[in-house]
């Protein structure tokens, strides 16, 4: 709920490059980091100040990165894209849910309303050019993209598919902060 007070409710898009891969090495770290706890150092339960010190602290680490990012990137949901370790177990009932977005291709008049207002970068109208249900896992169900299409061509269905391909518009080069992994590679090849 912080997150959407920030300023930055429109997303530039996704970094360009493996950035996403941070969140799994945040979350094999946090599994890291409890298993040297309990397993190497011997560490137990020590009362409720000791675990309300760990709740307080670990959720203002969390708040303080999911702000900076937000900040850094221009992108509310930066944190959820890029750094939440809650999204690797999710990602694979995501890939098997039954309930996804759909669209009606006679509809759509690729407006790209919906792209432009998805929270996590989703290319929706490539979905339903292509005939397919919504499969990307980075789909919150949210129904934002539902709500703002102006013909009405986007509904919730009722299937069963094992997910695809994580279609997400990208930042442009120009909006990468620093520069983009890849088109940094593009420059030096070119030198």
């Amino acid at each position: 709920m912080l997150l959407d007070f920030l300023p930055f409710s429109r997303s530039p898009g996704r970094l360009r490059g493996r950035s996403g891969l941070l969140r799994y090495v945040h979350f094999l770290g946090g599994i890291g980091l409890v298993l040297v706890l309990w397993c190497v150092l011997r560490y137990r339960y020590g009362g409720p100040a000791t675990a309300l010190a760990w709740l307080i602290g670990g959720n203002a680490l969390y708040y303080l990165a999911g702000v900076a990012l937000a900040y850094r990137l221009r992108d509310n949901r930066a944190f959820c894209k890029y750094l939440c370790p809650v999204s690797v177990p999710l990602k694979v009932g995501s890939r098997l849910s039954l309930i996804k977005v759909k669209g009606d291709a006679t509809k759509c008049t690729n407006c790209g309303a919906c792209t432009r207002a998805c929270p996590m970068d989703v290319r929706v109208p490539d979905y339903v050019r292509s005939g397919r249900r919504v499969l990307a896992s980075e789909c919150t169900l949210c129904q934002t993209c539902i709500t703002v299409c102006p013909n009405n061509a986007l509904r919730l269905s009722v299937g069963l598919d094992a997910g695809g391909a994580d279609l997400l518009r990208q930042r442009p080069v120009a909006a990468c902060p620093g520069g983009c992994p890849t088109a940094q590679a593009a420059v030096q090849s070119k030198l």
